[in-house]
């Protein structure tokens, strides 16, 4: 199958899957059956036996529903979304597990700098309640879909999927680190954004949290959210460093990312009406905005001159950039066309 037939196939897949399940569970009906019961509780309800407390052994396939009572947490800022829980629903419905989830002791997490959350209430798990606890190393959204089969199955009587792990200790916490970076970061499909998920996971970098925000809660694309954040893309390298902590991780200047912040909001409260989100959530404006504060020797002035220019802008300017497209007679792209007519906007 040709790539972008199995892009396609994929696309109709997540469709049919909440096609499928729409009319069966919905994500509120989840967070009623969830009930702010933490996960513990739910298993122990709904397992088939009961978990003896001895500690979990490698080598050793797991099945969820058999270990009632166990302590099971989960990453925070793992990937995680309905679509994709859906998506995993479906297939493990139909197929079963074709791999087991890994699981590894909570508290390595904990110590390697990442924050654990209970996956029913989503609420931040403290330090004392580690003990002899787990979390879900790979497999989150295998685990997500069977809370959701849970609800479903509390709904309409019928079975969950078996969700089964291995379990995997480490030494240290740094060697945790490592096989969770090579397991959820340099796989192929995984982007520098979710790079810097798992960064976020470990620390509260401000600039980390501010870009990851722009994309969940503003809906930026993940390139404007580095422009507006960052001034620049960042690479692979830069965020395996940050990941980690080192020393020589990059730094960002705080007159740089306090320029961006301001033009970042002149640009969202001007094009805030909807059909005109695509330009302070497109590529075009963010970098725009970038280049110019970057190459400028005084950040604040220049940030302070585009505020009062993109506040103060006539319906003119504003149309033509709302309603850019390419100019072919021009030679001239879309994203050239928007960049034009901001550069007019600050020499009127």
């Amino acid at each position: 199958m040709k790539k972008n037939e199995s892009k396609v196939a994929e696309v109709k897949t997540v469709a049919n899957a909440e096609k499928k399940n729409a009319g069966q569970i919905s994500e509120p009906e989840v967070r009623e059956y969830v009930q702010n019961h933490i996960f513990e509780l739910i298993l122990l309800k709904v397992a088939s036996e009961k978990w003896d407390g001895k500690p979990l052994e490698e080598d050793r396939v797991y099945h969820i529903l058999k270990l009632g009572g166990i302590k099971i947490y989960w990453i925070r800022d793992n990937r995680r979304s309905w679509k994709r829980a859906m998506k995993m629903l479906l297939a493990c419905l139909k197929n079963g597990m074709t791999t087991p989830a890994v699981i590894t002791d909570a508290k390595t997490a904990f110590d390697w700098g990442l924050t654990l959350i209970d996956p029913a209430t989503l609420e931040e798990v403290k330090e004392e309640n580690l003990e002899g606890a787990y979390c879900v190393m790979e497999g989150h959204g295998r685990f997500f879909a069977f809370l959701i089969a849970l609800a479903l199955s509390s709904k309409n009587g019928t079975l969950p999927f078996d969700y089964h792990f291995v379990y995997k200790h480490f030494e240290t916490a740094e060697d945790f680190g490592k096989a969770y970076v090579s397991t959820n970061a340099d796989m192929t499909r995984t982007t520098t954004k979710d790079r810097l998920a798992i960064a976020a996971a470990r620390c509260q970098d401000y600039g980390i949290t501010s870009y990851l925000g722009k994309i969940k809660n503003d809906l930026n694309i993940s390139k404007a959210a580095y422009f507006w954040t960052f001034g620049r893309e960042l690479t692979k390298e830069e965020v395996t460093k940050m990941i980690y902590g080192e020393e020589d991780a990059p730094k960002f200047d705080k007159s740089l990312t306090d320029a961006l912040a301001l033009t970042y909001e002149s640009f969202k409260e001007r094009f805030g009406a909807s059909g005109a989100e695509k330009i302070y959530r497109g590529v075009s404006a963010a970098q725009w905005c970038a280049d110019q504060i970057r190459n400028a020797e005084d950040k604040a002035a220049m940030a302070t001159k585009i505020d009062e220019k993109v506040r103060s802008m006539g319906n003119e300017i504003y149309t033509a950039i709302l309603m850019a497209k390419t100019n072919k007679k021009a030679n001239m792209t879309r994203d050239q066309v928007i960049k034009m007519t901001l550069n007019k906007m600050m020499a009127a």
